[in-house]
């Protein structure tokens, strides 16, 4: 859909740009203003020098896809009484983590540049974050990695069923320690039980690389919450 609509662009009237909707009926969507990212960015303003306004560009196509978030959003909040926070991005991994930028009800898109070599929106914004938030790590294997870094066991809070660490190990920390990538994770994370290939998994984690792709959703979810108020009796 949002492919559709990067072709469906005119560059020389972006500020009144309609939204397709649906590729048979050009009626079906909504208005709005290509000129800008809907909803919150990080970081909080583009590098001007880097905003490629072309339709193929992936600045053009994250612009499109956070209208199309927000009006999906809309939809969930006017027709179903549903707020949702989003976070639009290229792969599964960044878009969780941006979208707990801006909690609740709200949106956040990081913006380019991804680049793999020299400056990039991603490394930056997943370099802030400590190793045991980073989606797909898992408990365990953060503690695992925050030890080996700290050269000794991380000091956590007691009565909770983990418990919260004292000392936050950033992914930057990891990322940059000596020698540190697939080998030295494996040495790390090895062990019987260990999954196949899970140190390169993790190093690509760390990198902002994340190729798993959006299932499908299921029409009956895999887990409800019943939260329970007790009530008070008069006598």
């Amino acid at each position: 859909m949002v492919e559709y609509n990067l072709e469906m662009l005119n560059l020389n009237s972006l500020q009144f740009s309609f939204f397709h909707l649906s590729r048979n009926d050009p009626t079906l969507g909504f208005e709005y203003d290509c000129n800008y990212v809907s909803g919150h960015t990080v970081p909080i303003h583009p590098i001007e020098a880097l905003v490629d306004r072309n339709c193929s560009s992936l600045y053009m196509r994250l612009v499109v896809g956070s209208h199309l978030a927000q009006h999906l959003r809309h939809q969930l909040e006017e027709h179903q009484g549903y707020s949702s926070t989003v976070g639009i991005s290229t792969t599964k991994l960044i878009s969780k983590l941006v979208g707990n930028v801006n909690k609740p009800r709200s949106q956040t898109t990081l913006l380019p540049p991804y680049t793999p070599i020299g400056e990039s929106c991603i490394t930056s914004f997943l370099d802030e974050h400590d190793i045991g938030k980073i989606p797909g790590i898992g408990f365990k294997s953060a503690q695992r990695i925050r030890d080996h870094v700290l050269g000794r066991p991380a000091a956590f809070d007691t009565g909770l069923v983990y418990g919260g660490t004292k000392e936050n190990v950033k992914v930057k920390d990891v990322r940059l320690y000596p020698a540190m990538g697939v080998e030295l994770l494996e040495k790390v994370l090895g062990g019987s039980g260990a999954p196949k290939d899970f140190a390169s998994k993790v190093w690509g984690l760390i990198n902002g690389i994340d190729n798993s792709e959006v299932a499908n959703a299921r029409e009956v979810p895999q887990q409800i919450s019943i939260v329970l108020f007790p009530t008070t009796s008069s006598r």
